[in-house]
Protein backbone atom coordinates (compact mmCIF):
# COMPACT_ATOMS: atom_id res chain seq x y z
CA UNK A 1 0.00 0.00 0.00
CA UNK A 2 1.32 3.77 -1.03
CA UNK A 3 2.02 5.58 1.62
CA UNK A 4 0.35 9.22 2.12
CA UNK A 5 2.32 12.49 2.78
CA UNK A 6 1.49 13.76 6.54
CA UNK A 7 -1.84 15.36 6.88
CA UNK A 8 -3.35 13.86 3.60
CA UNK A 9 -6.44 11.95 3.63
CA UNK A 10 -7.25 9.98 1.29
CA UNK A 11 -11.27 9.81 0.26
CA UNK A 12 -14.17 6.84 -0.21
CA UNK A 13 -16.19 7.96 -2.76
CA UNK A 14 -20.41 7.56 -1.98
CA UNK A 15 -22.17 7.02 -5.39
CA UNK A 16 -25.29 9.73 -4.62
CA UNK A 17 -26.32 10.03 -8.30
CA UNK A 18 -27.70 13.48 -9.45
CA UNK A 19 -29.18 15.17 -12.39
CA UNK A 20 -29.00 19.20 -13.70
CA UNK A 21 -32.05 20.64 -14.55
CA UNK A 22 -31.39 23.76 -16.60
CA UNK A 23 -33.35 27.28 -16.33
CA UNK A 24 -31.38 29.22 -18.34
CA UNK A 25 -27.86 30.24 -20.25
CA UNK A 26 -26.18 33.44 -21.07
CA UNK A 27 -23.21 33.86 -23.81
CA UNK A 28 -19.92 34.20 -22.58
CA UNK A 29 -19.74 38.22 -22.18
CA UNK A 30 -16.75 37.85 -24.70
CA UNK A 31 -15.56 35.93 -27.27
CA UNK A 32 -12.29 34.23 -26.03
CA UNK A 33 -9.16 31.38 -27.29
CA UNK A 34 -8.09 31.67 -23.74
CA UNK A 35 -8.10 29.63 -21.13
CA UNK A 36 -8.67 29.00 -17.22
CA UNK A 37 -12.47 30.32 -17.10
CA UNK A 38 -13.46 31.87 -13.46
CA UNK A 39 -16.78 32.18 -12.08
CA UNK A 40 -17.73 33.29 -8.99
CA UNK A 41 -21.44 34.55 -7.50
CA UNK A 42 -20.67 38.00 -5.53
CA UNK A 43 -21.99 41.75 -5.11
CA UNK A 44 -20.92 44.46 -7.42
CA UNK A 45 -21.91 47.61 -6.34
CA UNK A 46 -24.32 46.41 -3.55
CA UNK A 47 -26.31 43.95 -6.12
CA UNK A 48 -25.77 40.62 -6.98
CA UNK A 49 -24.00 39.58 -9.72
CA UNK A 50 -21.70 36.68 -11.76
CA UNK A 51 -18.64 37.65 -11.80
CA UNK A 52 -16.78 35.78 -15.17
CA UNK A 53 -13.62 35.93 -16.04
CA UNK A 54 -11.25 33.77 -19.22
CA UNK A 55 -7.91 34.50 -19.05
CA UNK A 56 -5.77 34.83 -22.04
CA UNK A 57 -1.82 35.73 -22.38
CA UNK A 58 -2.42 38.98 -21.40
CA UNK A 59 -4.84 41.30 -19.16
CA UNK A 60 -8.31 40.81 -19.22
CA UNK A 61 -11.32 42.07 -17.64
CA UNK A 62 -13.94 40.27 -15.26
CA UNK A 63 -16.96 41.04 -16.60
CA UNK A 64 -20.32 41.19 -14.04
CA UNK A 65 -23.55 39.73 -14.93
CA UNK A 66 -26.72 40.34 -13.50
CA UNK A 67 -27.91 37.29 -11.63
CA UNK A 68 -31.44 34.50 -12.82
CA UNK A 69 -32.27 36.74 -15.83
CA UNK A 70 -33.83 35.72 -19.56
CA UNK A 71 -30.65 37.36 -21.11
CA UNK A 72 -27.25 38.18 -20.16
CA UNK A 73 -27.22 41.92 -18.50
CA UNK A 74 -23.87 43.28 -18.21
CA UNK A 75 -23.67 45.27 -14.95
CA UNK A 76 -20.11 46.53 -14.73
CA UNK A 77 -16.48 45.46 -15.27
CA UNK A 78 -12.76 46.20 -14.73
CA UNK A 79 -9.36 44.98 -15.76
CA UNK A 80 -7.45 41.89 -13.67
CA UNK A 81 -4.71 43.54 -11.89
CA UNK A 82 -1.53 44.72 -13.40
CA UNK A 83 0.57 41.54 -14.24
CA UNK A 84 -1.75 39.24 -12.56
CA UNK A 85 -2.53 37.36 -16.07
CA UNK A 86 -2.72 34.22 -15.15
CA UNK A 87 -5.72 33.98 -12.85
CA UNK A 88 -7.56 30.47 -13.08
CA UNK A 89 -10.02 30.53 -10.35
CA UNK A 90 -11.96 33.30 -8.35
CA UNK A 91 -13.99 33.00 -4.99
CA UNK A 92 -16.12 35.70 -3.05
CA UNK A 93 -15.72 37.16 0.55
CA UNK A 94 -19.43 38.74 0.89
CA UNK A 95 -17.54 40.24 4.81
CA UNK A 96 -14.87 41.98 2.90
CA UNK A 97 -16.59 42.27 -0.85
CA UNK A 98 -14.02 40.84 -1.88
CA UNK A 99 -12.76 38.48 -5.46
CA UNK A 100 -10.22 36.25 -3.76
CA UNK A 101 -8.26 35.22 -6.69
CA UNK A 102 -5.19 32.26 -7.59
CA UNK A 103 -3.31 31.77 -10.36
CA UNK A 104 -1.24 29.10 -11.95
CA UNK A 105 2.12 28.23 -13.04
CA UNK A 106 3.42 29.02 -17.19
CA UNK A 107 4.56 32.62 -17.55
CA UNK A 108 6.43 35.10 -15.71
CA UNK A 109 3.72 36.87 -14.74
CA UNK A 110 1.92 34.12 -12.82
CA UNK A 111 2.21 33.98 -9.41
CA UNK A 112 1.18 30.68 -8.13
CA UNK A 113 2.31 31.49 -4.35
CA UNK A 114 -0.52 33.82 -3.68
CA UNK A 115 -4.27 34.13 -3.12
CA UNK A 116 -4.76 37.95 -3.91
CA UNK A 117 -7.96 39.86 -2.45
CA UNK A 118 -9.34 42.39 -5.24
CA UNK A 119 -12.10 44.73 -4.23
CA UNK A 120 -15.43 43.63 -6.45
CA UNK A 121 -16.24 47.42 -7.18
CA UNK A 122 -13.24 49.10 -8.16
CA UNK A 123 -10.96 46.38 -8.98
CA UNK A 124 -8.25 46.81 -6.82
CA UNK A 125 -5.47 44.73 -5.81
CA UNK A 126 -5.98 45.02 -1.61
CA UNK A 127 -4.72 42.26 -0.43
CA UNK A 128 -2.62 38.90 -0.52
CA UNK A 129 -2.15 35.83 1.09
CA UNK A 130 0.65 33.94 1.02
CA UNK A 131 0.83 30.00 0.48
CA UNK A 132 2.61 27.18 -0.47
CA UNK A 133 3.10 27.22 -4.69
CA UNK A 134 0.73 25.26 -6.32
CA UNK A 135 -0.40 24.72 -10.28
CA UNK A 136 -4.21 26.41 -9.52
CA UNK A 137 -6.75 25.94 -11.56
CA UNK A 138 -9.67 26.32 -8.87
CA UNK A 139 -10.48 27.96 -5.61
CA UNK A 140 -13.53 28.06 -3.76
CA UNK A 141 -14.03 29.86 -0.37
CA UNK A 142 -16.72 29.03 2.54
CA UNK A 143 -16.19 32.49 4.52
CA UNK A 144 -13.79 30.74 6.96
CA UNK A 145 -11.20 29.15 4.63
CA UNK A 146 -10.12 28.48 1.64
CA UNK A 147 -9.87 25.37 -1.07
CA UNK A 148 -7.68 25.12 -4.04
CA UNK A 149 -6.78 22.22 -6.42
CA UNK A 150 -3.89 22.13 -9.03
CA UNK A 151 -6.43 19.88 -11.02
CA UNK A 152 -6.35 16.36 -9.15
CA UNK A 153 -5.59 17.17 -5.52
CA UNK A 154 -7.94 19.77 -2.73
CA UNK A 155 -5.70 21.50 -0.45
CA UNK A 156 -7.65 23.28 2.76
CA UNK A 157 -6.28 26.90 3.34
CA UNK A 158 -6.95 29.39 6.43
CA UNK A 159 -6.50 32.73 6.24
CA UNK A 160 -3.01 33.09 6.60
CA UNK A 161 -1.99 30.81 4.26
CA UNK A 162 -1.57 27.49 6.06
CA UNK A 163 -2.66 24.47 4.66
CA UNK A 164 -4.53 22.75 6.69
CA UNK A 165 -5.50 19.67 5.01
CA UNK A 166 -4.67 18.14 1.27
CA UNK A 167 -7.39 15.88 0.20
CA UNK A 168 -6.77 13.02 -2.45
CA UNK A 169 -10.54 12.79 -3.48
CA UNK A 170 -11.88 10.56 -6.45
CA UNK A 171 -12.71 12.78 -9.15
CA UNK A 172 -10.45 12.21 -11.90
CA UNK A 173 -7.21 14.61 -12.69
CA UNK A 174 -8.80 17.67 -14.11
CA UNK A 175 -10.68 19.64 -11.89
CA UNK A 176 -11.09 22.95 -13.43
CA UNK A 177 -14.18 24.26 -11.01
CA UNK A 178 -14.89 24.77 -7.44
CA UNK A 179 -17.44 26.09 -5.98
CA UNK A 180 -18.42 26.52 -2.23
CA UNK A 181 -21.93 26.01 -1.12
CA UNK A 182 -23.79 25.59 2.19
CA UNK A 183 -21.33 22.60 4.20
CA UNK A 184 -20.20 21.39 0.73
CA UNK A 185 -17.97 22.10 -2.08
CA UNK A 186 -18.66 21.15 -6.23
CA UNK A 187 -16.07 20.28 -8.44
CA UNK A 188 -15.91 20.16 -11.54
CA UNK A 189 -14.26 17.33 -13.48
CA UNK A 190 -13.73 18.39 -16.98
CA UNK A 191 -12.76 15.96 -18.68
CA UNK A 192 -15.12 13.40 -17.36
CA UNK A 193 -17.79 15.74 -17.66
CA UNK A 194 -19.05 15.67 -14.00
CA UNK A 195 -19.62 17.51 -11.39
CA UNK A 196 -18.84 16.24 -7.58
CA UNK A 197 -20.20 17.27 -4.61
CA UNK A 198 -17.60 16.95 -1.26
CA UNK A 199 -18.95 17.49 2.13
CA UNK A 200 -16.62 20.02 4.68
CA UNK A 201 -14.52 17.14 5.82
CA UNK A 202 -13.60 15.62 2.42
CA UNK A 203 -16.27 12.85 2.00
CA UNK A 204 -17.60 12.52 -1.20
CA UNK A 205 -21.32 12.66 -1.11
CA UNK A 206 -23.04 13.02 -4.51
CA UNK A 207 -22.14 13.05 -8.33
CA UNK A 208 -24.01 14.84 -11.71
CA UNK A 209 -22.64 13.53 -15.02
CA UNK A 210 -25.60 15.07 -16.68
CA UNK A 211 -23.81 18.40 -17.88
CA UNK A 212 -25.59 20.93 -20.80
CA UNK A 213 -23.26 22.15 -23.19
CA UNK A 214 -20.33 20.38 -25.01
CA UNK A 215 -18.80 17.62 -23.21
CA UNK A 216 -15.88 18.62 -21.33
CA UNK A 217 -16.46 21.80 -21.47
CA UNK A 218 -16.99 23.19 -17.99
CA UNK A 219 -13.96 25.23 -17.05
CA UNK A 220 -15.93 26.97 -13.96
CA UNK A 221 -18.74 26.51 -11.54
CA UNK A 222 -20.05 28.58 -8.86
CA UNK A 223 -23.38 28.12 -6.22
CA UNK A 224 -25.21 31.00 -5.60
CA UNK A 225 -24.63 31.72 -1.82
CA UNK A 226 -25.98 35.27 -1.99
CA UNK A 227 -29.97 34.91 -3.30
CA UNK A 228 -33.16 34.35 -1.36
CA UNK A 229 -34.80 31.32 -3.33
CA UNK A 230 -37.60 31.26 -1.60
CA UNK A 231 -38.40 34.84 -2.92
CA UNK A 232 -37.74 33.93 -6.61
CA UNK A 233 -39.81 31.55 -8.89
CA UNK A 234 -37.94 28.09 -10.70
CA UNK A 235 -37.61 30.42 -14.03
CA UNK A 236 -36.01 33.61 -14.69
CA UNK A 237 -38.22 36.85 -14.39
CA UNK A 238 -41.22 34.22 -14.25
CA UNK A 239 -44.97 35.57 -13.53
CA UNK A 240 -45.64 32.53 -11.33
CA UNK A 241 -45.80 33.12 -7.36
CA UNK A 242 -42.07 32.02 -5.98
CA UNK A 243 -44.33 30.05 -3.61
CA UNK A 244 -45.03 27.50 -6.39
CA UNK A 245 -43.34 24.20 -5.99
CA UNK A 246 -40.44 23.67 -8.44
CA UNK A 247 -40.60 20.66 -10.56
CA UNK A 248 -38.32 18.66 -10.29
CA UNK A 249 -38.08 19.44 -6.85
CA UNK A 250 -34.42 20.61 -5.90
CA UNK A 251 -31.78 18.17 -4.21
CA UNK A 252 -32.30 19.33 -0.58
CA UNK A 253 -33.08 22.43 -1.37
CA UNK A 254 -33.68 25.36 -3.91
CA UNK A 255 -30.45 26.74 -5.22
CA UNK A 256 -28.84 27.86 -8.89
CA UNK A 257 -25.43 26.49 -10.40
CA UNK A 258 -23.84 28.63 -13.06
CA UNK A 259 -21.70 26.60 -15.54
CA UNK A 260 -19.13 28.10 -17.57
CA UNK A 261 -18.38 25.88 -20.95
CA UNK A 262 -15.05 27.08 -22.77
CA UNK A 263 -15.92 24.48 -25.20
CA UNK A 264 -18.80 26.20 -26.52
CA UNK A 265 -18.32 29.75 -25.10
CA UNK A 266 -21.63 29.56 -22.78
CA UNK A 267 -22.46 30.08 -19.66
CA UNK A 268 -25.70 27.60 -18.16
CA UNK A 269 -27.40 27.75 -15.15
CA UNK A 270 -29.48 25.87 -12.99
CA UNK A 271 -30.08 22.75 -9.77
CA UNK A 272 -29.77 19.59 -8.98
CA UNK A 273 -32.29 16.89 -9.01
CA UNK A 274 -32.83 13.33 -7.98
Amino acid sequence: MAVKPPGTMEVVMVNQKLRFYQTGTYPFPYTTIGSDTALTVSKHEGKPALAFLTQTPKEDDIVFLRLYRKASQETGRFSSPPNYWGISGLAYDQSRNLLWATEGLGTLNQHADRIIGIDADSGKHIDTIKVPQLDSHALAFNGMYFVRSDGSVLEMIDRSGNILATLQVPIGTNCRGLSAAPWTYIASDTLENKLVIISLFGQVVAECGELPGEPGGIEAVAFDNIQDFSTIPQFPESVESPQKPWEPVPWNFRHTIYLANQKDQMIYFGYFYQ
